[in-house]
């Protein structure tokens, strides 16, 4: 199963999918990339990688209902590049880290997926992706994190959990969006930036194991 950690790292390498892996799980009305603001914000996320009951794991977070961008919705651990932080790595290492407890120094940094804009938050945010071999008890932050969520990859590449629903931004309360889903539960449902992070994830996870 390590096989597939080389070969991800490799992959990684080389150019990326991007929108056309994205855009699949992108909501209605998205517009493709154009000129970015002159006063964006730049964000990392981590998707952490591990075997569990030899099946490839990952961890998705609820946000914690506070009233900003985003509020209580399912995304990957993360959040804003500080000034101190010396890439956006170390910006996806460090929020790991403190969102979720797993200490930055175990994790094996594998590369980054394409860069995604998030226009209502006004962030380029880029996902890591990361491997640890072991996996110590979570420590979720109490004033960022709602719930910690653990699942494998495969259950997220299931097609029978994609659906397509009518959302409410946590920041838009009178808008809707109909919208591509990740339906993980009747509460749990991926879609904005994360759903089409994880859709690029696919794309490239499938390229790889169907290679010979």
């Amino acid at each position: 199963m390590i096989d597939l950690i080389e070969k991800l790292k490799d992959r990684l390498l080389h150019p990326l999918p991007g929108e056309i892996a994205q855009f699949k799980m992108a909501p209605k009305g998205r517009t493709r990339q154009q000129d970015l603001p002159d006063n964006i914000r730049h964000g990392g996320v981590m998707i952490l990688l591990f075997i569990i009951d030899k099946k490839w794991n990952t961890i998705l977070i609820r946000r914690t209902e506070d009233g900003n961008h985003h509020s209580g919705q399912i995304s990957f651990p993360g959040g804003r590049k500080d000034a101190t932080d010396q890439d956006i790595i170390y910006t996806a290492c460090r929020e790991c880290e403190e969102e979720i407890g797993v200490p930055m120094n175990e994790i094996n940094v594998l590369g980054t997926l394409s860069p995604l804009y998030i226009p209502p938050s006004n962030y380029l945010v880029t996902p890591t992706i990361g491997y640890v071999s072991t996996l110590q008890n979570y420590k979720a932050s109490e004033r960022e994190v709602q719930e910690i969520i653990q699942l494998p990859i495969e259950l997220l590449f299931d097609d029978r959990i994609k659906n397509e629903k009518t959302v409410v931004p946590s920041s838009q309360l009178n808008t809707t969006i109909q919208t591509p889903v990740y339906e993980l539960g009747e509460d749990t449902i991926v879609w904005g930036a994360t759903a089409m992070m994880i859709s690029e994830l696919e794309h490239i996870m499938k390229e790889i194991q169907t290679q010979h």
